[in-house]
């Protein structure tokens, strides 16, 4: 307060003091420490030789103080001369946290604005304090009491030190809604991100109390509402309660669910010339009848957006309508189709990429400097960005340009995270045994986007190494190319008494015709050994013995639909793959391999999959196919026999002989078991088949059981997503067998990677 008033008091001193304009001859700086000379002269508003007034001085004091680099500034006047003098903040030398154990420190360091070799401002140190106390928020730790210390240090230093009693950590004891007829409260609680306080949670924040997370929990409910056809959905209050005892939280939801709609009728206005309104049609995503979903409008706007950007419209702006009939429960829509703005993409600025490039984010865009604005390819443009996973945030704007209002700016700030990985795994199944798998991987090696990995691996009855490169825009081009050079061994002695080794290299290409469909080329170069034969194997086995060399050129198509990769719920995904083997090397065949699933949720976490695979295999040039290409029958791919278990076996010693071609159906239904959600514990019921053809060769079927009827399996098991990877269980019953082939009841994976 004194200094302020005192600055009141010397500006009415210069401006009775100065009551006449004069005319600067000399210009001195006194007080600096670090600052040189020219830099204070350098935010004056006048120089030597120009003529000044009270009011000039005036300006001359307010930037100064603006800079921040100055606790005070005086402007004495001399005749001609001025002599500035300055205090000069001090710098910070040091910055340090003291008394947190909940959270590493640099965590801490990253959220706070002032660095080492900033000058010290008090006002930044408080804010500073204020965005910790958020972070302690976060974390529920409410209690946590933050303050700051400044330590004068020599030489116009200073270190700052944030002294923090993190207190009691709090959590959310119990989670309650009121109002529900429709849903129960642990089905509300699964759409939650916040979850009630419970043992199992020890490696989760999500049961800690934060305000911010509750709030888009409101937004998560009005979402599940909406998609499940409840119009009128409110949230009428959410109380939060302190329970003194425990210092826990307490939330109550109260809810107005409202009743369920249905879509009526859904309709296209039009206003734009030439548009094919058959085609427009076909882009509604929903049918009269269906319930209500919120998330069909939305892919029915994304559906006509792109359908008349296709034809040429690229300002449009689809707007729904809608139109309740509250008595019969009905919601009609009406698309409103209209020309928007005509407006460009200006610039596209990149920052907070301190290592990846420019270029590995920038072409991940739908869209160029100077294309038209379209908010779906900006939308989907974020998508793909965060899809790298290269970084922690993604934050896209669009920021007008103020002189040119057909113009807008995409302004992209990213915040970056890790992306090597070392992995160590261990896992055990019922086939390999034990499991042991160690990897390293870089996702964005250099900042380039381009993936360098290499994966070693062993068990009772392989071992892998594997070491690969790939670049997913090869020479700027929306192409992906990459290398892999692998060594792979394979015991093969309870099965077919031989064991098998391949080393070799291959270099494959790969683009995208849509954002769904995509193709992969791939040459492969391998040697493969038929080794360690056993004495008393099958005579159609010895006669494989020995190395092989393979030179194959193979193509693979694939279309892809699926909400997720790792755990659909809806969607289609099918490929089909053709590969030539004959380009030199032993052998010689042509193999065309198919697979497709598809994916129904019929209700909230219960997926029926419905899937299926072919292929066959021929050689060609008078060769037979060697027994390491064929194809065998069990294990996973048809579940209840082991694997090879199903196809032509040699009568005196069981080996399993493959064969050349391979059909298989399942239907699976995945379902909860009434866990939390979070516990990643699924069951599960399926129905399998398969068929085998047979072996490529001369063969005396008097000495071979075989037989291309269809094999049928039942069972039931269980998917854990554990913390160490994936464990899958299985029982599976064969129903329609023949007596020769092998059974496996019980199977089991354990996961790889932790």
């Amino acid at each position: 307060m004194i200094k302020k008033l005192w600055f009141l008091f010397y500006f009415l001193f210069i401006s009775l003091a100065v009551q006449a304009d004069m005319t600067v001859r000399t210009i001195q700086v006194t007080g600096n420490q670090r600052l040189e000379p020219f830099t204070v002269l350098s935010y004056l508003p006048f120089e030597k030789g120009d003529t000044i007034t009270s009011e000039d001085l005036n300006a001359a004091l307010k930037d100064l103080y603006k800079t921040g680099f100055f606790d005070d500034v005086k402007i004495d006047e001399n005749g001609d001369t001025l002599t500035i003098h300055v205090k000069e903040r001090p710098i910070i030398s040091y910055i340090g946290f003291e008394g947190n154990d909940k959270i590493d420190e640099d965590v801490l360091a990253g959220e706070i604005q002032i660095k080492v070799r900033d000058v010290y401002t008090p006002t930044k140190v408080r804010g500073d304090v204020a965005r910790l106390e958020t972070i302690y928020r976060r974390m529920g730790l409410f209690s946590a009491k933050i303050t700051s210390e400044v330590e004068q240090k020599d030489k116009n230093r200073v270190e700052v030190i944030f002294k923090i009693d993190e207190g009691p950590k709090n959590y959310i004891q119990d989670i309650y809604f009121k109002g529900n007829k429709h849903f129960s409260s642990s089905d509300l609680q699964e759409v939650l991100m916040s979850k009630e306080k419970r043992w199992y949670r020890f490696l989760s924040s999500t049961d800690t109390y934060d305000p911010d997370r509750l709030n888009y929990d409101k937004e998560l409910l009005r979402r599940f509402y909406l998609r499940k056809g409840y119009v009128d959905f409110d949230i009428k209050d959410m109380v939060v309660k302190k329970d003194e005892k425990t210092g826990n939280f307490i939330i109550t939801f109260d809810l107005n669910e409202g009743e369920r709609y249905r879509f009526g009728t859904a309709s296209i206005k039009v206003t734009l010339p030439d548009v094919d309104m058959k085609k427009l049609q076909k882009q509604i995503a929903f049918k009269a009848g269906a319930f209500y979903n919120a998330d069909l409008i939305e892919e029915t706007i994304q559906n006509i957006t792109d359908e008349l950007g296709r034809l040429g419209y690229a300002f449009v702006e689809v707007l729904p309508e809608f139109e309740k009939n509250n008595k019969q429960h009905i919601v009609s829509v009406v698309f409103r189709i209209k020309e928007g703005a005509r407006v460009f993409i200006n610039r596209i600025d990149i920052k907070g990429n301190s290592r990846t490039l420019d270029k590995v984010i920038r072409r991940e865009f739908r869209l160029n400097e100077g294309d038209p604005f379209n908010t779906d390819k900006i939308r989907r443009s974020r998508q793909r960005i965060e899809n790298l996973g290269y970084f922690d945030k993604v934050d896209l704007k669009t920021i007008p340009v103020s002189n040119a209002p057909d113009k807008t700016d995409v302004a992209v700030t990213v915040s970056e995270k890790s992306t090597g990985a070392f992995n160590v795994g261990v896992g055990w199944s019922t086939y390999d045994g034990l499991l042991f798998e160690v990897g390293v991987q870089e996702r964005n090696f250099l900042g380039t986007g381009n993936i360098v990995g290499i994966v070693a691996s062993t068990s009772g009855r392989e071992t892998q190494v594997d070491l690969s490169y790939t670049d997913p825009y090869f020479m700027d081009m929306p192409l992906s190319a990459g290398v892999d050079v692998f060594h792979f061994t394979r015991d093969y002695t309870d099965d077919s008494s031989y064991k098998w080794k391949t080393t070799g290299a291959a270099v494959r290409f790969g683009w995208d015709y849509t954002e769904r469909f995509r193709q992969t080329v791939k040459y492969t170069l391998q040697s493969d050994d038929v080794t360690d034969i056993e004495p008393d194997a099958s005579i159609y086995i010895k006669e494989q013995e020995g190395k092989s060399s393979l030179s194959m050129i193979g193509e693979v198509m694939s279309y892809d639909t699926r909400d997720s990769v790792y755990n659909p719920t809806e969607g289609f995904y099918t490929s089909l793959g053709f590969d030539f083997a004959g380009l030199g090397g032993d052998n010689k065949f042509v193999r065309v391999n198919w697979n497709a699933m598809q994916y129904f949720e019929l209700t909230e976490r219960w997926v029926l999959s419905v899937s299926g695979t072919a292929g066959y295999i021929v050689g060609i040039a008078g060769e037979d196919v060697r027994i390491n290409n064929r194809y065998y029958l069990g294990g996973s791919t048809l579940r209840g026999f082991e694997i090879g278990g199903v196809g032509a076996r040699d009568k005196a010693t069981g080996d399993s002989l493959g064969g050349d071609w391979r059909l298989t159906a399942s239907t699976q239904l995945m379902f909860p078991l009434g866990l939390p959600s979070e516990f990643g514990i699924r069951g599960k019921l399926f129905v399998d088949a398969g068929m085998i053809g047979k072996p490529d060769g001369h063969y005396d079927w008097n000495q071979v059981d075989y037989s291309s009827k269809p094999r049928v399996s039942i069972g039931t098991g269980l998917l854990w997503q554990s913390p160490m990877g994936p464990i899958n269980i299985d029982l599976g019953f064969p129903i329609v067998k023949e007596k020769y082939d092998e059974k496996e009841v019980f199977r089991l994976n354990f996961g790889t990677g932790f």
